[in-house]
């Protein structure tokens, strides 16, 4: 099992969107006719993430924030996006095979795209292995593995000399947890209806936060436990935020979201920063949710049109590390950090681009949705 590039998007250091449920035509609220800025959020999430992983992919010291490196808070927004939007989905229609059906046509199609364009089209054509071997050679097809959310990260000769090597696209880790909790969340919604217990998913996310405090910042395990494939600390360390988004939806605490709130508590934590990484990582998980949603369910007159023509976060996030790699093998490796993000950022957001309008488009229309003024009173999904 290859670990390393876990670390890419892991708060710590040896520890992904999605927030990548979205409408094909962007988010709207239909009921009051109000469009807002989740689409600009999430894009500007993603480019985030290839700016955090050029450090790594440079050997370059990563900035940090609240013992948080740039793309594992990239991460953290999407998982809070995507709890409080597949939640709003799932109460809307809390059918579990419909459900499933839209979360798996929007996480697949693109996934799959992606996998066999690297096994196939990348590797055959970055390899230091002669073709006859790469083709042969076991790793390639277990590569194939990550289109059914099995993480795998290195190709045969591929990318072995990068400055990161090996590693040949380490954002795939996140998308395991985020299908996860897709799952979990209908569970829980069943179980507190059930039980008539209406706070059971801010108490199940209370008690994500407590244990995730606990194995991430205060007593990590020597040895990361893994579960098909994935560490289950790095999970650990994302799946609270989805679950707070979630909650957020539950309790209709949008009312209470404005901008000049999370800027007043950007403000109060950058005047008496938290001392040590675990009061940090507990500021965080009232200043972010309460921020990204802010700012999301805010209007703008640009960064509401930032979906314009399609939603290029999940594309962009997808194939940031791998463009991020090839452009390093190519430069010799020779780029520093802010060069290496600014010659991706274009190339991965053309892929990205390329993505939506040919594959990612295309599968939403199955999705055999409802008007969206029926669907979507608040957010779509």
């Amino acid at each position: 099992m290859f670990h390393s590039a876990v670390s890419l998007t892991a708060p710590i250091e040896k520890s992904t969107l999605d927030g990548f449920a979205s409408h094909p035509n962007g988010i709207r609220d239909a009921s009051m006719g109000r469009v807002n800025n989740f689409d600009a959020v999430r894009l500007l999430a993603a480019a985030a993430v290839i700016f955090g992983h050029a450090h790594p992919l440079t050997n370059t010291p990563s900035p940090a924030l609240l013992g948080n490196s740039v793309q594992a808070l990239a991460v953290k927004i999407f998982f809070v996006i995507s709890g409080y939007l597949i939640f709003t989905s799932w109460t809307l229609e809390p059918v579990l095979t419909r459900y499933m059906r839209k979360r798996s046509l929007r996480i697949f199609p693109a996934l799959i795209a992606i996998i066999l364009f690297s096994a196939f089209v990348v590797g055959p054509a970055l390899t230091a292995l002669p073709l006859a071997e790469y083709a042969a050679n076991g790793r390639m097809l277990h590569y194939l593995k990550n289109i059914f959310l099995y993480p795998v990260y290195d190709l045969p000769g591929v990318f072995a000399d990068n400055a990161y090597p090996v590693a040949v696209n380490g954002s795939l880790w996140s998308l395991p947890v985020e299908f996860a909790m897709y799952l979990t969340l209908p569970l829980v919604c069943v179980i507190g209806a059930r039980l008539r217990l209406k706070w059971l998913l801010g108490g199940f996310a209370l008690a994500l936060c407590a244990a995730s405090i606990y194995y991430v910042r205060l007593a990590p395990p020597a040895a990361h436990p893994v579960f098909y494939g994935s560490d289950l600390i790095s999970a650990l360390d994302v799946a609270p935020y989805f679950m707070i988004g979630a909650f957020i939806a539950q309790a209709k605490l949008e009312k209470y979201l404005e901008p000049s709130l999370a800027l007043f508590l950007i403000g109060v934590v950058a005047l008496v920063p938290p001392s040590s990484a675990w009061a940090g990582e507990i500021v965080l998980y009232a200043v972010l949710p309460i921020s990204v949603l802010s700012l999301s369910l805010a209007a703008h007159p640009v960064l509401s049109k930032a979906g314009r023509y399609g939603d290029f976060s999940y594309g962009l996030y997808l194939y940031g590390f791998l463009v991020q790699q090839i452009v390093n093998h190519l430069a010799g490796n020779k780029l520093s950090a802010l060069e290496n993000a600014l010659v991706s950022l274009p190339i991965a957001l053309a892929c990205a681009a390329l993505s939506w309008h040919y594959i990612e488009k295309p599968m939403l229309a199955l999705k055999n949705k409802k008007p969206v003024a029926a669907l979507v009173p608040r957010t779509s999904e």
